[in-house]
């Protein structure tokens, strides 16, 4: 057996301490804290039915078996939020996407926050389609509106966050893009990742015997004949493993190891922003599973990550039904014996068994041995529409790293109770994977990419604007942000009120893995006296997409305060070689630089005032040149309240061309006659030359002119 080396290090300190001629230390104190642990509870009938109207006298907790006092007690029940159409009725169409994005406004109620883990380090082809049903099932059956939804994928590819009904063509079209890493071996001296592990491991000679048998029986390396004559002689030591077997299976360990360190990395990175959020969280692993390893650190990690967010994981086996495996067929060889088949049935099931054991653990259940996974996921998603929030001190806690059992009853006969079974206690020795001087990353700031849920801590707005077609058929955008510098800290520095800003600002693509990052730091400086609240500081941030679908995420960190911001905007790059206009730029400030045209300022909102004009700048790609070279467009316009209710209109005017073809419109739109609301901006644009039109729809809101 392959044991990490045992460090004494307190014995030496104290016998030199006494060997010096001092006092020897005091005995060590582990040191202790007191906090909060909330345990999510879900209780069913043996249907799978949630039993609601329990109250916090019907609970028990116990702790390493020791019953504690819930001192917290709140009921969640996580309705829908509007009624289900009837059957055989088409859904109703999602609402538009929003043109701006915020961060702040009125706390929600707790809900429910599910992470969808595609797991493709760990998924073949064929298990790989069975995991996108399963998970297009669970959207369809197993989400309800205003549900928020997660999809990441262990091997990349994904990391899409969205809301239900709304996000749900954005993940369908994610998932579409997701593809298998693993592809199984056909090698006749192949081995299980079970087998695998427990001759490397552990060195099993039990199993590593087995193998061995099975090697032979394909003919894959038989025993020569100087090894049967040694073994005659008994010159070979009992429980000596064969070395072909033993290399075969350090190389079979170190690939399973490797890939399933990083699906580890992959669930503690979506577990660890699932924190600070007050929903029902769910974990929906769909894998083929892995081995249960206790020397691997990472199987803790991903439960202690999942205790601090007090997440459930539900593993959803792929394989269904599995069958032996194919290599111990008799196309393969001879007949094998019987207690061989046995093991071999036993050891794939043990292929499973730590994300079993991980779903076990933290509160959630397995859905494995079933081909029918379309109502194991549906179960997942009903199971979590009423559950229990309990909160208890578990006192003093020593520092040892030592798991402790949670265990939770209920006074109602005939109940299934489901509750994570523990958490790791806090440790004093950082191991080597968790040393944060080994991670060259900040947390701070990836734990906020990695959200699903907006963070609040500085306020933002976010927007994009399409603008015009460049090489290599993609398009300027620009990603425009705004944050509320007033909830940042600054410091006098020679009497200078100076702060700052770490930004990050990811757009990722829907279609596939194709990212762009933008990371900048921004200094601020304001003039000295209270700080005026809210006071909008604006970034503007230049990509070059191609068409498709997209989502933007910008991160903002004050690192004076560690205030954290985050804000997530979805918009679309249209096809560049059709006629359209590109994002029309509403604002109400325009700057007059000398001996150049006026320049429309960008905003990162849609709410302006009734005693200010609106402005209005658009461009017009795609259009067919005519006889003379350069195309010729007319554009209008009609001003009209989110009813419906036509309030103003200018009537379609040609757009005279500059001397290279660009077409270019800056209006002016007083708004001194209108009343606050919700109004749209229509802007019709026709192509002369080609006969073909289009037309683009921007709401924007009006206050009156004291901001109300």
């Amino acid at each position: 057996m392959r044991r990490a080396p045992s460090v004494a290090v307190l014995p030496v300190l104290v016998l030199a301490a006494v060997a010096a001629g001092q006092e020897p230390p005091t005995p060590p104190v582990f040191r202790r804290e007191v906090e909060i642990v909330k345990v999510d509870v879900v209780v069913t009938d043996k249907a799978g039915t949630p039993v609601r109207g329990l109250e916090r006298e019907d609970f028990t907790v116990l702790e390493e078996g020791q019953p504690q006092t819930v001192q917290s007690f709140e009921v969640i029940n996580a309705e829908p939020a509007s009624s289900p159409s009837a059957p055989g009725s088409p859904a109703p169409p999602p609402p538009p996407r929003a043109r701006v994005a915020t961060n702040f406004g009125p706390e929600p109620a707790p809900g429910r926050t599910f992470v969808i883990v595609f797991d493709n380090l760990n998924l073949s082809p064929l298990n790989a389609q069975r995991a996108k049903g399963a998970a297009l099932a669970f959207l369809d059956k197993g989400l309800r509106d205003g549900d928020r939804v997660m999809l990441a994928a262990t091997g990349g590819g994904a990391w899409w966050s969205t809301r239900m009904p709304e996000g749900r063509a954005d993940l369908v079209e994610v998932l579409k893009g997701l593809d298998p890493r693993k592809f199984p071996e056909s090698a006749y001296d192949r081995m299980t990742d079970f087998e695998a592990m427990r001759v490397y491991q552990y060195s099993d000679s039990q199993v590593a015997r087995r193998v061995q048998d099975r090697f032979e029986r394909y003919s894959v390396r038989a025993r020569s004949e100087d090894d049967k004559e040694r073994e005659g002689r008994d010159l070979v030591t009992p429980g000596r493993i064969d070395l072909y077997v033993d290399n075969k299976a350090a190389e079979t360990y170190l690939k399973v190891r490797t890939r399933n360190r990083a699906t580890f990395a992959a669930l503690e990175r979506v577990l660890r922003p699932l924190e600070a959020s007050r929903d029902r969280k769910a974990v929906v692993f769909m894998s083929e599973g892995f081995v249960y390893d206790p020397a691997e650190a990472g199987y803790r990690r991903v439960v202690e990550a999942a205790r601090r967010a007090n997440a459930a994981l539900y593993f959803v086996d792929t394989r269904g039904l599995a069958d032996l495996p194919g290599f111990y067929s008799a196309q393969f060889g001879g007949r094998i014996d019987e207690n061989n088949v046995l093991s071999a049935i036993a050891d794939t099931t043990q292929d499973a068994e730590g994300a079993v054991s991980l779903a076990r653990d933290t509160g959630g259940f397995s859905i494995s041995s079933t081909n029918d996974l379309e109502s194991g996921v549906v179960r997942i998603g009903n199971e979590s529409s009423c559950y229990y929030l309990l909160g208890y001190a578990p006192g003093n806690v020593p520092h040892d790293g030592r798991f402790r059992r949670i265990e939770v009853k209920v006074r109602r006969a005939g109940v299934i109770v489901r509750a994570r079974r523990g958490y790791f206690a806090p440790s004093d020795v950082p191991t080597p994977e968790t040393d944060p001087a080994k991670d060259h990353t900040d947390p701070q700031i990836q734990a906020g990419l990695d959200a699903p849920a907006p963070i609040d801590g500085i306020p933002l707005r976010l927007t994009a604007y399409v603008l015009e077609s460049i090489a290599a058929n993609r398009a300027r955008v620009l990603v425009a942000g705004d944050a509320d510098v007033s909830r940042v800290d600054f410091k006098d520095t020679s009497g200078k009120l100076l702060g700052s800003l770490d930004t990050v600002a990811v757009v990722a693509r829907r279609e596939n893995a194709e990212f762009f990052r933008n990371d900048q730091k921004v200094d601020l400086e304001r003039k000295p006296g209270p700080a005026v609240a809210p006071s909008w500081y604006t970034m503007v941030r230049d990509f070059e997409l191609p068409a498709g679908g997209y989502q933007a995420k910008l991160v903002v960190r004050d690192p004076l305060s560690r205030r954290v911001g985050t804000v997530t905007l979805l918009f679309d790059v249209p096809p560049l070689d059709a006629l359209r206009i590109t994002s029309p730029i509403l604002s109400d400030t325009v700057q007059f630089p000398p001996n150049a045209a006026p320049a429309v300022v960008l905003l990162a909102r849609r709410t302006f005032r009734t005693d200010r004009p609106l402005f209005c700048r658009f461009d017009v790609s795609g259009a067919q040149k005519g006889p003379g070279g350069l195309p010729r467009v007319s554009a209008g316009h009609v001003l009209r309240r989110a009813d419906g209710t036509v309030v103003g209109r200018g009537a379609p005017t040609d757009v005279a061309p500059t001397s290279i073809g660009a077409i270019s419109r800056l209006m002016q739109i007083p708004l001194n006659a209108l009343a606050p609301g919700d109004y749209e901006l229509v802007l019709d644009v026709r192509d002369e030359v080609a006969g073909r039109g289009t037309s683009s729809v921007e709401p924007f809101t009006l206050v009156a002119a004291d901001g109300r």
